[in-house]
């Protein structure tokens, strides 16, 4: 018999849904496995576990642990991906284990220290280790995906695999470069990387890693093909890891191609962090903290998690441990208010209650249609939204019909309620059971596109990921078009995709589009498949000027008490806006209330304060010192030039 070290790694999909039973699965598939194979726990966690067990050989191995698995699991398609090498009781075995419990979301990255732990020993009997330091590696992963924390832990199991030979035990230190064509700031340019490599001793670095980025900017594969080049000479001393963004298939296969021909090369591919991984990377954090986290965390950490990536930027690990800081020095200032109010607190535990206001999911106590109805000049469209939830769950619950697309566009001026109903919507649909989840993710068309051709399919198809169950919300939509944008191959490229996640995901998703009307339609002239695939349209009609007053004082009676007098002010100056201005395109509808509003109280606040006065109340010469100001005296600069 061989004791064996196993990594048992379900489909993300699978350990998301499983989420809330904190890995209780694996422990029952431990208990599962035959007492002769001796199976010990090494690690469990949400997307992995890690155990040792004595089988009589690999395929052994794989067969005891997939039994018990399917005891729990029993259909083949949720069958994990097992991998086993043998345990040995000495530093290797201690590697490997260490290698196998610590990283989340890196299979192949795992599967390629499984195999060289296999295949070394074999080259190193056979004098053939030189052949392994000729390899080089491309790894596709993302900023803040863990790069620099795996090409570390690469480097460190290559010196203590003996992979240099007698200078393994000085290798230890690794090199990491960010490469551009001259150096400046944190970017190193390549001549000065090969003179450095040139001038300085190479025998106590293990490995280098280089972000090769800037090469997929434009066509410079000539560029990187030289470089490479000049890289070749430092084959013996040093194994490079060369890094990109995870990028699709045909534009990594470019960059391989590139340096496959100067080098031995290998790719590995660490895809965008699933909600399972960042998940587990937040109650590990949680923990090292010395916390015990309830559950029900999990839920606000996705809503938090969702809000970071609104503006198409995140990243990965390290915005994880920035949530559980925040979180973490927000208890701490609550307990220890708390406990100077003599009230009693649990510092190591760590609740819903203890998140800040910002984190906490919003419990709405009114249903979605309630919600739609108090809005402002909102009947229309909340009887189009009706009529279009009756004839989805009617397609829903009729087998002889297609499954409905639910996708819609909605067209309309700035500030005229389309993300505000959208968001409604979600809610809606969750309610009447078409959406699973009913959350809602608001992105600009411009944070579907990303940096270099090839990473925004990847980057799109990511942020549909996250909606699946839920709304995509896309402002100016109409941006993505590939004549109106400079960006417009990338604006291509993430049409492309959205509008084939569209298709896969027509009834477990909803994408609303948002924007101008006539720009919109320009979008779908320009995309012939665009429009069957969003069937509803609903046009936002500018708010009337009686609306508009509605909204000022819906807003004011809903914070603040105020004057009679400022109300009358209010009510003048809505009635005096021209037909030419609030029908520009530059006028804002409600936005431009809202800022009036809170241009209004903060004149009142800074009156207040000034005053000594601990509580504040909104006079009509609030509103006037507020309505004169620039961005709102249009009024007034009319009647000036007409007085004129």
């Amino acid at each position: 018999m061989t004791r064996f070290i196993a990594k048992i790694c379900p489909s993300l999909k699978l350990a998301a849904d499983n989420i809330p039973k904190l890995g209780s699965f694996f422990r029952e598939t431990l208990e599962s496995i035959p007492a002769e194979a001796n199976p010990e726990s090494a690690k469990i966690r949400f997307t992995f576990c890690t155990l040792r067990l004595d089988a009589e050989n690999k395929t052994e191995c794989e067969r005891i642990i997939l039994e018990a698995w399917r005891k729990i699991f029993p259909d083949p398609k949720d069958d994990p991906k097992v991998i086993c090498v043998p345990y040995l009781e000495d530093d290797t075995g201690t590697l490997m284990t260490d290698v196998f419990s610590a990283y989340y979301g890196a299979d192949e990255y795992i599967d390629l220290v499984a195999e060289l732990n296999t295949s070394v020993p074999l080259l190193e009997k056979t004098g053939a280790l030189g052949a392994l330091r000729m390899q080089n590696y491309l790894w596709a992963v993302d900023s803040g995906n863990g790069f620099t924390t795996l090409l570390s832990s690469f480097g460190d199991f290559l010196r203590r695999m003996k992979v240099y030979g007698e200078k393994s035990d000085k290798k230890t230190k690794y090199i990491e470069y960010t490469v551009a064509k001259e150096s400046e700031g944190e970017k190193a340019g390549m001549d000065d990387i090969i003179d450095k490599f040139l001038g300085d001793t190479l025998d106590d670095v293990n490995i280098v890693g280089m972000d090769l980025s800037w090469f997929l900017d434009g066509d410079k594969n000539d560029e990187l093909r030289s470089f490479i080049r000049r890289l070749y000479r430092f084959q013996d001393d040093v194994i490079f890891v060369f890094r990109v963004p995870f990028l699709e298939k045909k534009a990594l296969d470019r960059i391989r191609d590139v340096l496959d021909d100067v080098m031995l090369l290998r790719v590995v591919q660490i895809p965008p962090l699933h909600d399972a991984v960042l998940a587990e990377v937040f109650w590990d954090n949680l923990r090292a903290l010395g916390y015990a986290p309830d559950p029900e965390l999990i839920d606000a950490f996705f809503l938090k998690v969702l809000k970071e990536k609104q503006d198409g930027r995140f990243y990965g690990f390290k915005t994880v441990e920035k949530i559980v800081g925040e979180m973490a020095l927000k208890k701490a200032a609550s307990d220890a208010d708390r406990s100077a109010r003599g009230m009693e607190n649990d510092p190591e535990s760590f609740t819903s209650g203890d998140l800040p206001e910002d984190f906490a999911k919003i419990k709405k106590s009114k249903n979605g249609y309630d919600e739609l109805g108090e809005l402002i000049g909102m009947e229309k469209i909340a009887q189009r939204v009706r009529e279009i939830v009756s004839q989805v769950k009617i397609a829903l619950k009729n087998e002889k019909l297609d499954k409905p697309c639910i996708h819609m566009r909605f067209l309309g001026a700035p500030g005229t309620g389309k993300t505000t109903v959208a968001r409604i919507i979600g809610q809606i649909f969750r309610e009447e059971g078409i959406l699973r989840k009913g959350a809602f993710l608001e992105y600009s068309a411009r944070s579907l596109c990303a940096e270099y051709v090839g990473q925004t399919a990847v980057r799109t198809a990511s942020i549909c990921r996250d909606a699946y169950g839920s709304v995509l919300f896309i402002d100016e939509a109409y941006a993505l078009y590939e004549n109106d944008y400079q960006f417009n191959d990338y604006g291509k490229e993430a049409l492309t995709t959205l509008i084939s996640e569209m298709e896969n995901h027509r009834d477990d998703m909803l994408v609303i589009m948002a924007g101008y009307t006539e720009d919109m339609e320009t979008l779908m002239r320009g995309n012939a498949g665009l429009r069957s695939r969003m069937p509803y349209a609903i046009t936002f009609p500018n708010y009337t000027r009686e609306q508009l007053f509605e909204i000022f004082m819906m807003m004011v009676r809903k914070h603040f008490d105020f004057t009679k007098a400022l109300e009358d002010e209010a009510k003048t100056y809505f009635e005096n806006l021209s037909d030419k201005y609030i029908s520009s395109k530059e006028f804002a509808n409600a936005r431009f209330v809202r800022n009036l509003y809170e241009r209004t109280w903060s004149k009142a606040a800074l009156r207040s304060s000034l005053a000594g006065l601990n509580s504040i109340e909104l006079t009509r010469e609030d509103f006037i010192a507020a309505s004169g100001e620039k961005e709102f005296s249009e009024k007034i600069n009319t009647k000036a030039k007409v007085g004129f």
